[in-house]
């Protein structure tokens, strides 16, 4: 089995969950101080953040079918 790129993966997954989290806290909190604030902008934010989190879930789904592949794809090659 090849695990390299294993920590880059957990690097990336852990800024990509750090960035769908404070990108709309940063709106949710930030703005008003710019007077920009209502309901609608604290809805958006709370939308983008479950949007970003759903595209980042797929991102993991996509990468564990594609290494479920090739480990299956390696047992096949060694069994012939």
């Amino acid at each position: 089995m090849n695990h390299k790129g294993k920590n880059n993966h957990g690097m990336r997954h852990m800024i990509m969950m750090t960035l769908a989290c404070v990108i709309p806290l940063a709106i949710i909190f930030i703005l008003p101080f710019f007077g920009i604030s209502n309901k609608w902008t604290n809805i958006g934010a709370i939308g983008l953040m479950i949007f970003l989190h759903v595209l980042m879930m797929r991102e993991h789904f996509l990468d564990n079918h594609k290494k479920h592949k090739g480990v299956q794809s390696e047992l096949l090659s060694k069994s012939k």
